[in-house]
C-alpha cells in the first residue's frame, strides 16, 4: 500500500489545531466560567501561541525523524512520539516563563492533552489500518494471477534461531513475502547482494561480530539495499534509531540521510553560537596567544590540513601547545606527562583552550558545533570502508567522543561513536552533546 507522504503531517497538525480550538471552547464554556475566571486575553495573543506551537511541534517531530516513513517499517512509533512531545511541552514552558508570556493554563494544559491523545492515538489506528489493508491486498493478489503488485522482498543474513524468528515475524505480517535466507560468511552471499534488486536485508545472525555488521552495511557496491541490524537487546539513546515492524523483534534501520530541515537549522545555530562565542572568548584568546609567545618562539596559532566533510581537506586552525621543533603532522598525545606538550599548553589542552580558533571553522562553513572530530590525512588514509562512515558528517568541535572520554577511549571505539552520530544526528543529539560538553571540558576528563 503507497503511504501519503504528508499523512503524519497531516494528522499532527489537525491533531493541534482542533485541541487548541476544543480548548479554548471548553475554557470559556460555562461549566468552567463558573468555577474559574474568565479569561481575558486578546485574540491575537492566542494566534500567536499557536503558530509557535505549531512550529515547535514541527520542527521537533522532524528531528526525531516521525515524518520520514517507508512502507516495510513500524510508523506508528509511540514512545519515541511522546518524547518528542515531552521535549514540546518543556519548551513551550520554558518560552512562556522566560518571556514573562500571559497565557491560560487551562487552555495550555488541556491542549497538551487532547494533542497527546489525538496524534498518539492517530498514529497507532493508522498502522493497524496499514496492517490489515496490507494483509487484505497479499490476500487478493494470491488469487488473481495476472496482478502486477510487487511483493516484499526480504533476505535474511544468517540461519540460526533468531533467523528463523524473524522470518516467521516477516510472514506473519507479510503473508505474500519474498524470503531469501543466506550465510553471512559464505563469499558468494556478497556477489550476490551486489547482483540483487533493492531489497530489506536482516542481519540476524548470533556469531555476527560488530565490524563485520559495520562493514557490511557500509559497503557501497551493496548501498542499494536497505539494512536492519536484529538484536535482542539495544538501549535507545536518543530515540532516533529506528525500530521497525517486525512486532516481537527489536531491529534497528541503519539512516543517515539527515533531513533539510535538520541541516538547515543546525547551520543557523553553528552561525549564532560560533558568534556568539568568538566575542565571549576575544579575552581568552588573547591571552593564550601571549602566553605562547612568552614561553617558547614560534607562532601561538598553527594551520593543519584536515579531513572534512566526504574527504575534503580543509584548513584546521588551533592555538599551538607543543614545542616549536615538534613535527606539524603527528600523532595526538595519549599522556599527560608527554615531553612534546609545553607548561602553558598543556594548561590550554586541558581546558580545551586551544581548540577555541576552530570557532571561525565553523563560521566558515566546513565544521559545525557537535560532530566527528577532524583527523589528519595520514589517520584517513588507513581507514578501513566502514571507518570511512563518519566523514558522511560534517567534522566537529565536539561530539560523542568528548562526552564519553574523549581520548580516554580508543581509536576504534571513537569510530563507533562517531558512526552512531553519524546514523542518528538530531538536534536534540546535538543539544544534549552540547549540554554534556560543558562538564567534560571543565573537569578535563580525558584531554592530554
Amino acid at each position: 500500500m503507497k503511504i501519503p507522504k504528508n499523512i503524519f503531517l497531516t494528522l499532527d497538525l489537525t491533531s493541534l489545531t482542533f485541541a487548541f480550538s476544543t480548548s479554548i471552547f471548553l475554557r470559556q464554556s460555562p461549566l468552567l466560567t463558573s468555577h474559574f475566571d474568565q479569561i481575558t486575553y486578546s485574540t491575537i495573543s492566542y494566534i500567536i501561541s499557536f503558530i509557535v506551537a505549531v512550529l515547535l511541534l514541527l520542527a521537533i517531530f522532524s528531528a526525531y525523524k516521525l515524518y520520514q516513513i517507508r512502507e516495510i517499517e513500524l510508523s506508528a512509533r509511540i514512545f519515541t512520539t511522546l518524547k518528542g512531545l515531552v521535549v514540546w511541552v518543556l519548551l513551550i514552558t520554558a518560552i512562556t516563563y522566560i518571556l514573562k508570556y500571559q497565557f491560560s493554563r487551562g487552555v495550555f494544559g488541556m491542549t497538551i492533552i487532547i494533542t497527546t491523545i489525538l496524534i498518539c492515538a492517530g498514529r497507532y489506528f493508522f498502522y493497524i489500518y496499514r496492517r490489515n489493508k496490507r494483509r487484505h491486498n497479499d490476500e487478493i493478489d494470491n488469487g488473481n494471477e495476472n496482478n502486477n503488485h510487487k511483493n516484499t522482498e526480504a533476505i535474511i543474513l544468517g540461519t540460526g534461531f533468531r533467523a528463523k524468528s524473524v522470518e516467521k515475524q516477516i510472514i506473519d505480517t507479510y503473508p505474500n513475502a519474498n524470503i531469501r535466507k543466506l550465510e553471512c560468511n559464505d563469499s558468494r552471499t556478497l556477489n550476490y547482494l551486489k547482483n540483487h534488486m533493492p531489497a530489506d536485508i536482516f542481519l540476524a545472525d548470533e556469531k555476527l561480530s560488530r565490524e563485520k555488521v559495520l562493514s557490511l552495511i557500509t559497503d557501497k557496491s551493496i548501498s542499494h539495499h536497505s539494512f536492519r541490524v536484529i538484536s535482542d537487546t539495544f538501549k535507545l539513546v536518543t530515540g532516533e534509531v529506528r525500530l521497525n515492524d517486525i512486532d516481537e523483534i527489536p531491529s534497528i534501520t541503519i539512516y543517515n540521510r539527515p533531513h533539510k530541515f535538520y541541516m538547515g537549522l543546525k547551520r543557523l545555530l553553528d552561525i549564532i553560537m560560533a558568534g556568539i562565542g568568538i566575542v565571549i572568548a576575544s579575552p581568552l584568546w588573547l591571552i593564550a596567544t601571549i602566553l605562547i609567545k612568552l614561553e617558547s618562539k614560534g607562532p601561538a596559532l598553527i594551520r593543519q590540513i584536515r579531513i572534512g566533510y566526504n574527504s575534503k581537506p580543509f584548513t584546521l586552525y588551533k592555538f599551538r601547545t607543543m614545542r616549536f621543533e615538534t613535527l606539524l603532522y603527528e600523532k595526538a598525545p595519549m599522556r599527560d606527562d608527554d615531553e612534546r606538550i609545553t607548561k602553558i599548553g598543556r594548561i590550554l589542552r586541558r581546558l580545551s583552550i586551544d581548540e577555541l580558533p576552530q570557532l571561525w571553522n565553523i563560521l566558515m562553513g566546513n565544521m559545525t558545533l557537535v560532530g566527528p572530530r577532524p583527523e589528519m590525512e595520514f589517520i584517513v588514509r588507513d581507514y578501513c570502508p566502514w571507518q570511512k562512515f563518519r566523514l558522511l558528517a560534517k567534522p566537529g568541535l565536539t561530539g560523542l567522543w568528548q562526552i564519553l572520554g574523549r581520548k580516554d577511549i580508543p581509536l576504534h571505539e571513537n569510530l563507533e561513536y562517531d558512526f552512531y552520530y553519524v546514523c542518528n544526528r538530531s538536534i536534540i543529539l546535538d543539544l544534549m552533546i552540547i549540554l554534556k560538553t560543558i562538564p567534560a571540558v571543565l573537569f578535563g576528563r580525558g584531554a592530554y
